[in-house]
């Protein structure tokens, strides 16, 4: 597997948590583009960017009015002729919000809609949103009952607003989850989730309706940031970042009902546990996945690349 170089390693820069999607032949990448600064998560002073390709090698980079030092930098769709990302201002301790943006796929993001609840203090989006019967579904986390917890967020106005649909995880569980990702299974969805430190274990659950949640069960894997999506053959396909190594690194895996894995390291990186691993993937064919992720050495100065997996 040949890793690609997407966006080089740069001095003093700091380039992490990449998203893509594909339209109408094109490869669309957004990530964070920041500066070193040991005191800070993360860094200081992150930028929204995006990428375009039609060849994975030729890259067209376009700046983002978005850099109140953004964390995230979500990218979903298309969904028409839309396209809808999530960003994150974010200063450590201080403050902590995350803002929605519509833009069409042959423009780029100009505005931004800040996202609040009454009852719930959201952490955070994570995952790629999807439309199921005229909503746009959506996952983030956040504190709701006094707890922290898993959360799915619908919007019935395009994305211009969110209500909070349901709590993932139920009254007295007790691991504390964080990101997740979901997809459709059947008549049922499957999120997968992160649980926190100190414990890196990845949890799943299904549910029938988006309201009422499984129990979460352990996967048997160690890890963070999962997202999952369907292959065009049945299959899911998990991408995290891998904590089942002596090193970080991404990891891959595979399943036909989203219960049972099978798993496969793509890589691994010398550099700190946080400043790396967080992968994301679109299938350019039938079993051939575009997998980008963020990883570093030593000088901590992360970059984002790419690898084609054949499965």
């Amino acid at each position: 597997m040949k890793k690609i170089i997407i966006s080089p390693k740069e001095k003093g820069k700091y380039k992490a948590f990449p998203t893509v999607v594909k339209s109408n032949g094109e490869i669309i990448i957004a990530y964070r583009e920041g500066f070193v600064d040991t005191s800070k998560p993360h860094g200081k002073n992150g930028c929204v960017k995006i990428l375009k390709s039609k060849d994975l090698k030729m890259w067209q980079s376009f700046e983002t009015p978005f850099c109140d030092n953004e964390l995230d930098a979500i990218l979903s769709g298309p969904f028409d002729n839309e396209f809808v990302l999530v960003t994150r201002s974010y200063e450590y301790k201080k403050r902590n919000e995350s803002y929605v943006s519509r833009f069409k796929t042959d423009s780029l993001p100009k505005k931004r809609i800040k996202v609040e609840f009454e009852n719930v203090t959201l952490s955070a989006f994570f995952g790629h949103m999807f439309e199921f019967n005229g909503e746009l579904t959506a996952t983030a986390y956040g504190i709701a009952n006094n707890s922290p917890t898993p959360l799915i967020l619908s919007s019935n106005n395009h994305g211009e607003s969110f209500a909070v649909k349901s709590i993932v995880t139920p009254n007295g569980f007790n691991h504390e989850l964080n990101e997740t990702s979901i997809e459709k299974s059947g008549d049922k969805f499957l999120v997968v989730m992160r649980s926190r430190e100190p414990s890196y274990d990845l949890y799943y659950s299904l549910s029938s309706d988006l309201v009422v949640w499984d129990k979460p069960k352990k996967i048997g894997l160690l890890g963070h940031a999962p997202v999952v999506k369907k292959l065009q053959n049945g299959r899911f396909a998990l991408v995290f970042r891998d904590l089942n190594g002596d090193l970080p690194g991404v990891g891959l895996a595979l399943s036909s009902k989203g219960t049972d894995w099978e798993y496969t390291n793509l890589c691994y990186y010398t550099g700190n546990l946080y400043n790396g691993g967080y992968a994301d993937f679109v299938e350019l064919e039938p079993n051939r996945l575009f997998v980008v992720y963020y990883a570093a050495d030593e000088d901590n100065e992360p970059w984002i690349e790419a690898q084609i997996v054949e499965l």
